[in-house]
């Protein structure tokens, strides 16, 4: 970036990065023929977000915010927060993820930020829900998956609960707040009103464990679930119990070693079979090895 003037500097964990999102221009060769008529065309936002290092933008902030222009501004100062108002003025969506309480620190509170612009839609991603006994605490990607419930069914039952790789607290959440956002354009363009969208990581995590909870609903009534390790001989508690890799669809499932291994670390295959299918899966297996 070019020298920011001295309103737009400061200590640089004060400072806020500011990423305004429009459609960018297609790739040659693509170009449609009208491009004013692409879904979200002349929408502006804008990702306000802490700078992850001075000075500096990291792999992961370039990574996600490609054909994005950037400013970075000082909200605790009076220029910095004209600024930010002046952008908001003139903006169709605002997104943010600071810490609870951040935006009303800075002063820009929902209220305020809708009467700077009542059309626009205002979307806030939180670790917990508004009204939670946590609702002011700090999340990460981990602390959600055990919050919402992933971390407790994933795993081995001999073994503690497991974090997924996959991005189910961060970049779940990202997508369920995306889905009310487009949900609340639609909304403006027959009321002409903005609104604003809150997610929490727990509840996005808790969505994607439906699996599970309907597992936990056939456990409470029957007080099994056949397609567990667990079943017959294993013991059932009251909770959904960690099934390793079984099949989590009602049918039986399992990751198989597979040629190769010896020099593959990943030489393995997730074999799964419907109910109807299991007796002509299992005939070539019978004769190639009769009893």
């Amino acid at each position: 970036m070019n020298q920011a003037p001295p309103y737009m500097k400061g200590k640089p964990q004060r400072d806020s990065r500011i990423q305004l999102s429009q459609p960018p221009e297609p790739i040659t060769g693509t170009k449609p023929e009208n491009p004013g008529s692409l879904p979200l065309a002349g929408i502006k936002i804008i990702d306000f977000k802490l700078r992850d290092i001075a000075d500096l933008d990291a792999l992961y902030f370039t990574m996600l915010n490609s054909n994005k222009r950037s400013l970075e501004v000082n909200t605790k100062t009076p220029e910095g927060k004209a600024i930010l108002e002046k952008l908001i003025r003139e903006a169709d969506v605002l997104v943010e993820n600071f810490a609870p309480g951040a935006m009303d620190r800075m002063g820009f509170t929902w209220e305020h930020i809708h009467e700077l612009n009542p059309r626009l839609i205002f979307g806030s991603v939180k670790g917990f829900s508004d009204g939670s006994p946590y609702a002011d605490l700090k999340v990460y990607e981990n602390v959600a998956q055990c919050a919402g419930g992933a971390a407790s069914t994933t795993g081995f039952w001999d073994g503690p609960p497991t974090i997924s790789a996959a991005a189910l607290g961060d970049s779940n959440t990202g997508m369920h707040l995306a889905i009310g956002i487009l949900t609340a354009l639609i909304g403006r363009a027959q009321t002409g009103k903005g609104q604003k969208v809150a997610v929490s990581m727990q509840d996005a995590v808790l969505n994607l464990c439906r699996v599970k909870l309907r597992d936990q609903e056939r456990l409470d009534h029957v007080g099994y679930l056949e397609e567990y390790p667990q079943y017959p001989n294993g013991k059932f508690t009251d909770a959904v119990p960690r099934g390793g890799n079984a099949g989590g669809g009602g049918q039986p499932g399992w990751i198989l070693k597979c040629k190769g291994l010896e020099t593959d670390p990943n030489a393995y295959i997730y074999f799964t079979v419907q109910e109807q299918n299991w007796a002509q899966t299992c005939r070539p297996t019978a004769a190639t090895h009769p009893p």
